[in-house]
């Protein structure tokens, strides 16, 4: 199974519709949304554990710094502070990492990483349109600063690790010269679409303004898309819990 084939499109509907269709039926309850975060930090322990009783661990990539993973921290400290721009953030941010993850996940080997991701990603879905549908999720800046506060671990990382770590893709998007470095883990990226892929600008873009006036024009696209994102999936009385 490559990836956007035929059966790799159909795994992709399975594995969006499903946990929607499952998470609007939920009735809303305090419970039920610890145990979604919960379930999802568990999800990751086991990870944790199961790559270390197998030798698999590796610094370069299984420390929880992608957005994904940092996801269930976050819903554990929601839960115990019960900050309302946390759940704000936990909502249509859930929805946005659980798609991306399982539209760009290639299937082609079934390793322990790649059904681990789509059944994270399965519950991670569930999670984001349970909160958005429950909790009338309400637009905050501070959500985007939250995105935004997380990139520095994974940077630091990034820097001391080196040996192909990319979380959070950034080298993806820092470094595209080096692309075939990160290919397993952003493989999407080196698709072409018309003769270019998205690596083929990301290097136009550095080439033609330069590094510095690159980065800026990319924070300034995550700012945008982040606030647009956040700003459909608000609305306009803040969430109670």
């Amino acid at each position: 199974m490559t990836l956007f084939s035929i059966k790799h499109l159909i795994l992709i509907f399975i594995l969006i519709l499903f946990p929607i269709l499952i998470s609007t039926k939920i009735k809303k309850s305090k419970t039920t949304l610890s145990f979604i975060l919960l379930f999802l930090l568990s999800l990751e322990i086991f990870k944790f554990l199961f790559l270390i009783l197998t030798n698999n661990y590796q610094l370069n990539k299984d420390l929880p710094l992608q957005l994904c993973y940092l996801y269930p921290l976050i819903g554990l400290v929601y839960l115990k502070t019960k900050k309302e721009f946390l759940l704000n953030y936990l909502g249509p941010f859930g929805i946005l990492f659980g798609v991306a993850a399982i539209f760009f996940t290639n299937p082609q080997n079934l390793n322990f990483d790649t059904i681990y991701c789509y059944f994270y990603h399965f519950f991670l879905l569930m999670s984001g349109v349970y909160i958005t549908k429950n909790y009338k999720t309400h637009f905050y800046f501070k959500n985007i600063l939250i995105m935004f506060m997380q990139i520095i671990p994974a940077y630091i990382a990034n820097s001391l690790i080196k040996n192909g770590s990319n979380y959070i893709f950034l080298n993806t998007f820092l470094d595209p010269f080096h692309y075939t470095k990160y290919v397993d883990n952003v493989s999407a990226f080196n698709i072409k679409l018309f003769g270019i892929s998205i690596n083929d600008i990301l290097i136009f873009l550095i080439n033609t303004f330069g590094k510095t006036i690159y980065i800026l024009l990319f924070i300034l696209l995550i700012i945008s898309f982040s606030s647009l994102f956040l700003y459909i999936f608000s609305d306009k009385h803040k969430s109670k819990t």
